[in-house]
């Protein structure tokens, strides 16, 4: 997602706050304070107590073999709150990133967060989005495959997040008062979008123009063993 976000217009100031909402085990955290090593603060909000306490917990382990390793870094700290009702101070972040998230949510519970990053950022902040998009080609055979029906199973959003869509959150972000907004496509079956809290209301959709080969594991197709 690093060139589809940075295609879409992502920058982090120098001493920048960036809260990560729906950060998880920290994965995500961890990994945007190695990209933005400039960046002062990093903030990890979560609703469920026991991923905080994992991502909390992680960077204390010897994790030098890991796939992942997990550096304890002083910029980065863990709250437990609702993304949708931090708790952090109006004005108070510079970046504000939804990964992987959204589909998870119905879509009212998505428009609540984005606003709830609008309240957080400051005047040009931006909120980063990276999700599956549904429009593309891939995910279009998918749903329409049995093997869809076992994905489905284990998210009970996914139908509805299908349905609202990138355009549906580049409109919540307008909604919201982000007044610029941008998305492009990130993968073969994802986009980014990059929401800047300025004045306006301006949705510019260029994930057709900018649409990457589809490298995704087709499981829609059935191979005769």
């Amino acid at each position: 997602f690093d060139d589809a976000l940075s295609d879409a217009g992502a920058r982090v100031p120098d001493g920048a706050t960036v809260v990560d909402l729906g950060c998880g085990t920290g994965y995500s955290t961890r990994r945007l304070a190695e990209r933005f090593p400039r960046a002062s603060e990093l903030v990890g909000v979560d609703l469920s107590p026991y991923f905080v306490a994992v991502a909390r917990e992680l960077p204390r382990l010897d994790t030098a073999r890991w796939v992942n390793a997990c550096v304890d870094d002083p910029r980065v700290r863990y709250v437990c709150e609702d993304a949708a009702a931090t708790g952090l101070e109006t004005d108070s972040a510079d970046v504000c990133v939804l990964s992987l998230v959204v589909h998870e949510l119905p879509p009212a519970a998505t428009a609540e967060i984005v606003r709830e990053a609008s309240r957080l950022l400051r005047p040009g902040g931006q909120l980063w989005v990276t999700e599956m998009d549904f429009e593309t080609e891939g995910y279009r055979k998918l749903r329409a495959s049995p093997a869809y029906a076992f994905i489905r199973a284990t998210e009970p959003y996914l139908d509805v997040y299908a349905e609202h869509g990138a355009s549906g959150v580049a409109e919540d972000c307008v909604r919201a008062g982000l007044g610029r907004v941008n998305a492009v496509a990130a993968t073969g079956r994802h986009y980014a979008l990059v929401a800047d809290n300025v004045a306006g209301a301006e949705i510019v959709d260029r994930r057709a123009e900018t649409a990457l080969p589809d490298t995704h594991l087709k499981t829609w197709e059935l191979r005769e063993e």
